[in-house]
């Protein structure tokens, strides 16, 4: 790792963050893991997709963002490209709770997404991606086996980012704006999850482990 490659503060030599996410828990939470792996990095954050976009073009580039593909304003991920469009020089980790390969591959497609890390991984899993962004290495993606699809339940990918949702503690209507469905539409997929996975309730489901069942 050389300094020439890092993103760094010109007083510091700390890299700057952008956090983009319009929950303010998860912020607070990788912000504390930002923070407690780069003492001086300077944390930036942005709750929607144009929040991230002005602020994007005000820092001097390259710079570093972890963006959730589901803020407002993302409209699915596809606010990436246009991301990618005004601040080519930006430097992009994905941290998205949806996971299925369609998702991920159409974000890693991006020249300036270094990689993709799921919500359900661990701060090692978050601390190698930004490394990666940092020197400016693409990181190839590792499903985590809480990210990956269950074969053995049968679960389609849009199942499994229902469910990816559910186990976050979403309510129908939240899974519904983040992934732009009608509740109804949620309430169904919810139904076949059950009877796939031969479970009752949301907290089954939520919990199921093909390992154990």
């Amino acid at each position: 790792m050389t300094a020439d490659h890092r993103l760094p503060d010109a007083a510091t030599r700390a890299p700057t963050i952008l956090i983009a996410d319009d929950h303010d828990l998860v912020r607070d939470g990788v912000k504390l893991m930002v923070t407690a792996m780069w003492p001086g990095a300077r944390v930036l954050e942005a709750a929607d997709a144009g929040a991230l976009r002005q602020q994007a073009r005000l820092l001097a580039q390259p710079a570093l963002a972890l963006v959730d593909l589901n803020m407002p304003g993302m409209d699915k991920g596809a606010g990436l490209a246009l991301l990618a469009r005004d601040c080519p020089q930006l430097r992009v980790v994905v941290v998205s709770a949806l996971t299925s390969p369609d998702v991920i591959r159409r974000a890693l497609d991006l020249p300036n997404v270094y990689a993709f890390v799921p919500k359900s991984a661990g701060a090692a899993r978050m601390q190698q991606a930004i490394d990666a962004a940092l020197d400016g290495l693409r990181l190839p993606y590792q499903p985590t086996m809480a990210a990956a699809p269950l074969p053995e339940a049968g679960l389609t990918p849009r199942m499994e980012e229902v469910r990816a949702l559910l186990r976050q503690g979403l309510s129908n209507k939240q899974i519904a704006r983040q992934l732009g469905l009608s509740e109804g539409t949620v309430k169904n997929y919810l139904s076949e999850i059950f009877r796939v996975l031969q479970v009752s309730n949301r907290t089954q489901a939520a919990q199921y482990d093909p390992e154990v069942a």
